[in-house]
Protein backbone atom coordinates (compact mmCIF):
# COMPACT_ATOMS: atom_id res chain seq x y z
CA UNK A 1 0.00 0.00 0.00
CA UNK A 2 2.70 2.42 0.55
CA UNK A 3 4.10 1.92 -2.63
CA UNK A 4 0.86 2.97 -3.99
CA UNK A 5 0.16 6.08 -2.48
CA UNK A 6 4.43 6.86 -3.41
CA UNK A 7 2.74 7.55 -6.91
CA UNK A 8 -0.56 9.17 -5.80
CA UNK A 9 -0.54 12.96 -4.98
CA UNK A 10 -4.26 13.45 -4.63
CA UNK A 11 -7.25 11.45 -3.92
CA UNK A 12 -11.15 11.77 -3.37
CA UNK A 13 -12.89 8.74 -2.78
CA UNK A 14 -17.13 8.64 -3.28
CA UNK A 15 -16.85 12.84 -2.35
CA UNK A 16 -20.28 14.63 -1.57
CA UNK A 17 -21.18 18.08 -0.65
CA UNK A 18 -24.27 19.52 0.15
CA UNK A 19 -25.09 22.71 1.52
CA UNK A 20 -27.94 24.01 3.47
CA UNK A 21 -29.77 26.91 2.43
CA UNK A 22 -30.57 29.79 5.21
CA UNK A 23 -33.43 31.73 4.41
CA UNK A 24 -33.73 35.34 6.20
CA UNK A 25 -35.95 34.67 8.91
CA UNK A 26 -34.20 31.16 9.90
CA UNK A 27 -30.44 33.38 10.30
CA UNK A 28 -32.41 36.00 12.45
CA UNK A 29 -33.80 33.51 14.52
CA UNK A 30 -30.60 31.95 14.86
CA UNK A 31 -28.85 34.88 15.84
CA UNK A 32 -31.14 35.82 18.34
CA UNK A 33 -30.99 32.40 20.00
CA UNK A 34 -34.78 30.98 18.85
CA UNK A 35 -33.95 28.94 16.35
CA UNK A 36 -35.79 26.04 16.34
CA UNK A 37 -33.55 23.62 14.29
CA UNK A 38 -35.67 22.94 11.86
CA UNK A 39 -34.36 21.42 8.46
CA UNK A 40 -34.35 23.68 5.70
CA UNK A 41 -33.95 23.00 2.32
CA UNK A 42 -30.30 21.49 1.13
CA UNK A 43 -28.70 21.48 -2.39
CA UNK A 44 -26.55 19.11 -3.36
CA UNK A 45 -23.65 20.51 -5.01
CA UNK A 46 -21.31 17.55 -5.51
CA UNK A 47 -22.47 13.15 -5.81
CA UNK A 48 -20.06 10.40 -5.46
CA UNK A 49 -17.11 11.58 -7.26
CA UNK A 50 -13.86 9.25 -6.79
CA UNK A 51 -10.49 10.93 -8.31
CA UNK A 52 -7.39 10.39 -8.33
CA UNK A 53 -4.43 12.79 -9.37
CA UNK A 54 -0.64 10.66 -9.63
CA UNK A 55 2.52 12.43 -8.62
CA UNK A 56 3.75 14.63 -11.33
CA UNK A 57 0.58 15.07 -13.29
CA UNK A 58 -2.24 17.47 -13.84
CA UNK A 59 -5.67 16.20 -13.96
CA UNK A 60 -7.77 18.81 -15.68
CA UNK A 61 -12.04 18.94 -14.56
CA UNK A 62 -14.05 20.80 -17.59
CA UNK A 63 -17.53 21.99 -16.37
CA UNK A 64 -20.06 24.35 -17.17
CA UNK A 65 -20.54 27.38 -14.75
CA UNK A 66 -22.25 26.04 -11.34
CA UNK A 67 -21.64 22.13 -12.55
CA UNK A 68 -20.02 21.64 -9.09
CA UNK A 69 -16.36 22.09 -10.70
CA UNK A 70 -15.21 25.13 -8.34
CA UNK A 71 -16.94 23.69 -4.94
CA UNK A 72 -14.36 20.15 -5.77
CA UNK A 73 -11.45 22.37 -5.72
CA UNK A 74 -12.34 23.77 -2.78
CA UNK A 75 -13.41 20.53 -1.06
CA UNK A 76 -9.75 19.75 -2.44
CA UNK A 77 -8.05 22.42 -0.64
CA UNK A 78 -9.78 21.76 2.77
CA UNK A 79 -11.58 25.27 2.29
CA UNK A 80 -15.29 22.97 2.53
CA UNK A 81 -15.40 19.73 4.56
CA UNK A 82 -17.11 16.93 2.64
CA UNK A 83 -20.75 16.14 3.32
CA UNK A 84 -19.84 12.62 2.26
CA UNK A 85 -16.55 10.47 1.25
CA UNK A 86 -13.31 11.19 2.20
CA UNK A 87 -10.47 13.32 0.66
CA UNK A 88 -6.57 12.46 1.01
CA UNK A 89 -3.52 14.58 0.48
CA UNK A 90 -0.28 13.91 0.17
CA UNK A 91 2.32 16.78 -0.23
CA UNK A 92 2.37 20.60 0.22
CA UNK A 93 -0.53 22.29 -1.71
CA UNK A 94 -1.35 25.82 -2.98
CA UNK A 95 -4.75 26.99 -4.22
CA UNK A 96 -4.58 29.00 -7.06
CA UNK A 97 -8.30 30.05 -5.86
CA UNK A 98 -10.01 32.94 -4.31
CA UNK A 99 -6.22 34.52 -4.34
CA UNK A 100 -5.74 37.26 -1.95
CA UNK A 101 -7.34 35.64 1.00
CA UNK A 102 -4.13 35.57 3.18
CA UNK A 103 -4.21 39.04 3.27
CA UNK A 104 -6.04 42.89 3.53
CA UNK A 105 -5.53 45.55 1.11
CA UNK A 106 -3.78 47.42 3.65
CA UNK A 107 -0.36 45.50 3.06
CA UNK A 108 1.77 46.12 0.37
CA UNK A 109 2.29 43.72 -2.34
CA UNK A 110 6.23 43.09 -0.57
CA UNK A 111 4.29 42.32 2.71
CA UNK A 112 2.17 40.36 1.14
CA UNK A 113 4.27 38.03 -0.68
CA UNK A 114 6.15 38.13 3.01
CA UNK A 115 3.66 36.46 4.84
CA UNK A 116 2.33 33.93 2.09
CA UNK A 117 6.10 33.08 1.99
CA UNK A 118 6.85 32.80 5.98
CA UNK A 119 3.05 30.06 6.46
CA UNK A 120 4.69 28.51 3.63
CA UNK A 121 7.49 27.63 5.63
CA UNK A 122 9.79 29.62 3.52
CA UNK A 123 13.22 30.26 5.07
CA UNK A 124 14.42 33.91 6.08
CA UNK A 125 17.11 33.31 3.77
CA UNK A 126 15.05 32.30 1.08
CA UNK A 127 13.13 35.27 1.06
CA UNK A 128 14.99 37.86 -0.87
CA UNK A 129 15.37 35.55 -3.68
CA UNK A 130 12.02 34.83 -4.39
CA UNK A 131 10.78 38.37 -3.58
CA UNK A 132 13.29 39.49 -6.33
CA UNK A 133 11.75 36.59 -8.31
CA UNK A 134 7.91 37.98 -7.30
CA UNK A 135 8.88 41.45 -7.98
CA UNK A 136 9.95 40.76 -11.96
CA UNK A 137 7.29 38.13 -12.01
CA UNK A 138 4.43 40.41 -11.70
CA UNK A 139 6.11 43.28 -13.31
CA UNK A 140 4.42 45.56 -10.66
CA UNK A 141 7.51 47.92 -10.08
CA UNK A 142 7.44 50.07 -8.08
CA UNK A 143 4.11 49.14 -7.12
CA UNK A 144 5.31 46.23 -5.34
CA UNK A 145 5.85 48.33 -2.06
CA UNK A 146 2.72 49.81 -2.36
CA UNK A 147 -0.48 49.50 -0.62
CA UNK A 148 -2.34 46.14 -2.64
CA UNK A 149 -6.03 48.74 -2.21
CA UNK A 150 -4.22 50.89 -5.09
CA UNK A 151 -4.00 48.12 -7.63
CA UNK A 152 -6.30 47.72 -10.06
CA UNK A 153 -7.94 43.98 -10.26
CA UNK A 154 -5.07 43.20 -13.23
CA UNK A 155 -2.31 44.23 -10.72
CA UNK A 156 -3.77 42.18 -8.17
CA UNK A 157 -3.95 39.16 -10.18
CA UNK A 158 -0.40 39.36 -11.06
CA UNK A 159 0.99 39.83 -7.63
CA UNK A 160 -1.39 36.64 -6.49
CA UNK A 161 -0.13 34.51 -9.06
CA UNK A 162 3.76 35.49 -8.92
CA UNK A 163 3.13 35.09 -5.01
CA UNK A 164 1.54 31.69 -5.17
CA UNK A 165 3.68 30.08 -8.10
CA UNK A 166 7.08 31.57 -6.75
CA UNK A 167 7.43 28.70 -4.31
CA UNK A 168 7.81 25.22 -5.70
CA UNK A 169 4.79 23.21 -4.28
CA UNK A 170 4.05 19.38 -4.44
CA UNK A 171 0.49 20.32 -5.64
CA UNK A 172 -1.29 23.32 -7.51
CA UNK A 173 -4.63 23.70 -7.64
CA UNK A 174 -5.54 26.17 -10.17
CA UNK A 175 -9.07 27.90 -10.85
CA UNK A 176 -9.00 29.26 -14.52
CA UNK A 177 -6.24 31.34 -13.08
CA UNK A 178 -4.33 31.11 -16.45
CA UNK A 179 -6.56 33.28 -18.25
CA UNK A 180 -5.88 36.53 -15.86
CA UNK A 181 -3.76 39.44 -17.71
CA UNK A 182 -3.33 40.23 -21.05
CA UNK A 183 -1.53 38.01 -23.71
CA UNK A 184 1.54 38.89 -22.76
CA UNK A 185 1.45 38.08 -19.21
CA UNK A 186 -0.48 34.78 -20.11
CA UNK A 187 2.17 33.55 -21.76
CA UNK A 188 4.29 34.11 -18.74
CA UNK A 189 1.53 31.90 -16.63
CA UNK A 190 2.02 29.15 -18.97
CA UNK A 191 5.77 28.74 -19.41
CA UNK A 192 5.94 29.38 -15.10
CA UNK A 193 3.04 26.19 -14.70
CA UNK A 194 5.12 24.01 -17.39
CA UNK A 195 8.10 24.77 -15.22
CA UNK A 196 6.28 23.86 -12.11
CA UNK A 197 5.18 20.63 -13.87
CA UNK A 198 8.92 20.03 -15.06
CA UNK A 199 9.92 20.20 -11.19
CA UNK A 200 7.41 16.98 -10.51
CA UNK A 201 4.33 18.97 -9.41
CA UNK A 202 1.68 17.50 -9.53
CA UNK A 203 -2.13 19.17 -9.68
CA UNK A 204 -6.05 20.06 -10.61
CA UNK A 205 -7.10 22.41 -13.27
CA UNK A 206 -10.50 23.20 -13.44
CA UNK A 207 -12.10 25.40 -16.26
CA UNK A 208 -14.15 25.56 -18.99
CA UNK A 209 -11.86 26.47 -21.32
CA UNK A 210 -11.01 23.25 -23.19
CA UNK A 211 -8.02 24.64 -24.80
CA UNK A 212 -6.45 24.58 -21.35
CA UNK A 213 -6.74 21.05 -20.31
CA UNK A 214 -5.33 19.74 -23.47
CA UNK A 215 -2.55 21.92 -22.94
CA UNK A 216 -1.52 20.28 -19.36
CA UNK A 217 -3.53 17.76 -18.94
CA UNK A 218 -3.09 13.99 -20.36
CA UNK A 219 -6.14 12.85 -18.32
CA UNK A 220 -9.24 14.86 -17.16
CA UNK A 221 -12.72 14.40 -15.95
CA UNK A 222 -16.21 16.37 -17.17
CA UNK A 223 -18.83 17.28 -14.29
CA UNK A 224 -22.57 17.71 -15.19
CA UNK A 225 -25.13 18.72 -12.82
CA UNK A 226 -22.24 17.55 -9.50
CA UNK A 227 -21.34 14.33 -11.33
CA UNK A 228 -18.85 13.21 -12.94
CA UNK A 229 -19.75 12.59 -16.63
CA UNK A 230 -16.93 11.47 -18.27
CA UNK A 231 -12.99 10.51 -16.63
CA UNK A 232 -9.77 9.49 -19.05
CA UNK A 233 -7.81 10.89 -21.65
CA UNK A 234 -8.30 14.97 -22.24
CA UNK A 235 -8.83 14.60 -26.04
CA UNK A 236 -11.83 12.09 -24.86
CA UNK A 237 -13.00 14.21 -21.61
CA UNK A 238 -12.93 17.90 -24.53
CA UNK A 239 -15.10 15.72 -26.77
CA UNK A 240 -17.71 15.06 -23.90
CA UNK A 241 -17.35 17.91 -22.96
CA UNK A 242 -18.16 19.81 -27.07
CA UNK A 243 -20.49 17.49 -27.89
CA UNK A 244 -20.17 18.36 -31.03
CA UNK A 245 -22.50 17.04 -34.04
CA UNK A 246 -20.87 14.57 -36.52
CA UNK A 247 -21.23 16.50 -39.65
CA UNK A 248 -23.69 14.52 -41.77
CA UNK A 249 -22.58 13.43 -45.32
CA UNK A 250 -23.29 14.89 -48.40
CA UNK A 251 -22.55 14.05 -52.10
CA UNK A 252 -19.51 12.02 -50.64
CA UNK A 253 -18.58 10.10 -47.82
CA UNK A 254 -16.53 8.28 -46.02
CA UNK A 255 -17.80 4.65 -46.36
CA UNK A 256 -18.58 2.14 -43.03
CA UNK A 257 -15.15 0.34 -44.50
CA UNK A 258 -13.00 3.32 -43.55
CA UNK A 259 -10.39 1.71 -41.53
CA UNK A 260 -10.33 3.46 -37.76
CA UNK A 261 -6.66 2.79 -37.21
CA UNK A 262 -3.44 2.90 -39.03
CA UNK A 263 0.00 1.85 -38.88
CA UNK A 264 2.95 3.83 -40.05
CA UNK A 265 6.85 3.13 -40.41
CA UNK A 266 8.82 5.93 -38.63
CA UNK A 267 11.48 7.42 -41.54
CA UNK A 268 10.52 5.23 -44.43
CA UNK A 269 8.13 6.11 -47.55
CA UNK A 270 4.14 5.49 -46.38
CA UNK A 271 0.80 5.58 -47.49
CA UNK A 272 -2.50 6.22 -46.34
CA UNK A 273 -5.03 4.85 -48.28
CA UNK A 274 -8.38 5.85 -48.02
CA UNK A 275 -12.27 4.51 -49.68
CA UNK A 276 -14.58 7.18 -50.57
CA UNK A 277 -17.70 7.11 -52.36
CA UNK A 278 -18.90 9.89 -54.02
CA UNK A 279 -23.09 9.71 -53.99
CA UNK A 280 -23.53 12.28 -56.90
CA UNK A 281 -21.51 14.21 -59.84
CA UNK A 282 -19.65 16.39 -58.15
CA UNK A 283 -16.36 17.29 -57.76
CA UNK A 284 -14.87 15.95 -54.68
CA UNK A 285 -11.82 17.33 -53.12
CA UNK A 286 -9.92 15.48 -49.85
CA UNK A 287 -7.62 16.44 -47.44
CA UNK A 288 -5.78 14.90 -44.19
CA UNK A 289 -4.24 16.33 -41.25
CA UNK A 290 -1.98 14.64 -38.44
CA UNK A 291 -2.24 15.91 -34.75
CA UNK A 292 -0.83 15.23 -31.84
CA UNK A 293 -0.86 16.11 -28.00
CA UNK A 294 1.82 18.06 -26.71
CA UNK A 295 1.30 18.51 -22.72
CA UNK A 296 2.04 22.35 -22.09
CA UNK A 297 1.60 23.10 -25.50
CA UNK A 298 -1.94 21.86 -27.07
CA UNK A 299 -2.79 20.03 -30.17
CA UNK A 300 -0.08 20.63 -32.51
CA UNK A 301 -0.98 20.02 -36.22
CA UNK A 302 2.55 18.07 -37.46
CA UNK A 303 1.41 17.33 -40.67
CA UNK A 304 -1.78 18.89 -43.07
CA UNK A 305 -2.02 18.23 -46.75
CA UNK A 306 -3.08 20.12 -49.67
CA UNK A 307 -6.62 19.06 -50.98
CA UNK A 308 -6.73 16.91 -53.71
CA UNK A 309 -8.71 15.63 -56.38
CA UNK A 310 -10.90 12.55 -56.03
CA UNK A 311 -13.31 12.26 -58.72
CA UNK A 312 -16.04 14.25 -60.31
CA UNK A 313 -18.72 11.56 -61.18
CA UNK A 314 -20.63 9.31 -58.44
CA UNK A 315 -18.67 5.73 -57.65
CA UNK A 316 -16.22 4.41 -55.40
CA UNK A 317 -13.10 5.72 -54.98
CA UNK A 318 -9.52 5.01 -53.42
CA UNK A 319 -7.31 7.82 -52.53
CA UNK A 320 -3.58 7.44 -51.15
CA UNK A 321 -1.75 10.01 -49.80
CA UNK A 322 2.05 9.32 -49.96
CA UNK A 323 4.75 10.60 -47.53
CA UNK A 324 8.35 9.92 -48.88
CA UNK A 325 10.38 9.26 -45.42
CA UNK A 326 7.73 9.73 -42.86
CA UNK A 327 9.17 12.61 -40.50
CA UNK A 328 7.33 11.17 -37.52
CA UNK A 329 8.73 10.12 -34.26
CA UNK A 330 7.12 6.75 -32.99
CA UNK A 331 4.33 7.66 -30.97
CA UNK A 332 0.28 7.54 -31.50
CA UNK A 333 -1.50 10.55 -33.39
CA UNK A 334 -4.98 11.45 -34.24
CA UNK A 335 -5.66 11.40 -38.09
CA UNK A 336 -8.63 13.74 -39.57
CA UNK A 337 -10.11 13.43 -42.53
CA UNK A 338 -12.17 16.30 -44.89
CA UNK A 339 -14.26 15.90 -48.45
CA UNK A 340 -15.49 19.04 -50.02
CA UNK A 341 -16.70 20.33 -53.15
CA UNK A 342 -13.83 21.65 -55.39
CA UNK A 343 -14.88 25.17 -55.92
CA UNK A 344 -15.63 26.52 -59.17
CA UNK A 345 -13.56 28.21 -61.13
CA UNK A 346 -11.68 31.48 -59.44
CA UNK A 347 -13.79 30.29 -56.00
CA UNK A 348 -12.14 29.64 -52.44
CA UNK A 349 -14.82 28.82 -50.88
CA UNK A 350 -15.28 24.71 -50.24
CA UNK A 351 -18.55 23.21 -49.46
CA UNK A 352 -17.92 20.47 -46.35
CA UNK A 353 -19.13 16.83 -47.63
CA UNK A 354 -17.61 14.65 -44.57
CA UNK A 355 -15.37 14.33 -42.14
CA UNK A 356 -13.28 12.84 -39.44
CA UNK A 357 -12.09 14.88 -36.45
CA UNK A 358 -10.66 13.94 -32.87
CA UNK A 359 -12.58 17.18 -31.79
CA UNK A 360 -16.21 15.57 -33.08
CA UNK A 361 -15.35 12.45 -31.51
CA UNK A 362 -14.98 10.28 -34.82
CA UNK A 363 -11.45 10.99 -35.07
CA UNK A 364 -8.76 8.19 -36.58
CA UNK A 365 -5.89 7.12 -34.61
CA UNK A 366 -2.16 6.54 -36.56
CA UNK A 367 0.22 4.48 -34.84
CA UNK A 368 3.78 5.32 -36.17
CA UNK A 369 6.16 2.21 -34.85
CA UNK A 370 10.03 2.43 -35.03
CA UNK A 371 13.12 3.25 -33.17
CA UNK A 372 12.56 5.80 -30.10
CA UNK A 373 13.24 9.60 -31.03
CA UNK A 374 13.96 12.31 -29.01
CA UNK A 375 11.78 14.77 -31.70
CA UNK A 376 8.91 14.66 -32.20
CA UNK A 377 9.29 15.68 -36.14
CA UNK A 378 12.54 14.42 -37.86
CA UNK A 379 12.88 16.69 -40.55
CA UNK A 380 15.35 15.99 -43.46
CA UNK A 381 18.75 17.90 -44.07
CA UNK A 382 22.29 17.51 -44.70
CA UNK A 383 25.85 18.52 -43.50
CA UNK A 384 28.38 20.14 -45.78
CA UNK A 385 31.73 21.16 -44.50
CA UNK A 386 33.26 24.23 -46.23
CA UNK A 387 37.07 24.78 -46.28
CA UNK A 388 38.42 27.38 -43.50
CA UNK A 389 39.89 29.23 -46.53
CA UNK A 390 36.67 29.40 -48.52
CA UNK A 391 34.67 30.51 -45.81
Amino acid sequence: MRNVLINIALRCVNVGKKFAVEREQRVWRILLGMDDRRKGPVVEALRDISLTVPRGKIVGILGRNGAGKSTLLRLLGHVYTPTTGRIEVYGQVAGLFELGGMGNPNLTGREYAVRYLSFMGAGKSELPGILEDIAGFSELGDAFDQRIRTYSSGMGARLYFAVATAYQHEIYLIDELLSVGDEHFQAKCWRRMRERLLGGASGVLVTHDWTAIVKLCEQACVIEDGRLAFTGASDGAVVNYLKLPIPEAGAARFPASLPQEFVLQSGVESCIALPVEILHDVAVDCAISIEMLLIGIGWEIVILSDYYPVGDTAGSYSVEFKIPALPLAPGKYSLNLFLSQRPAAGGRQRAGLDGRSWTCGNGLTLFVEGDPCPAAVNLPFSVRQIPAEVA
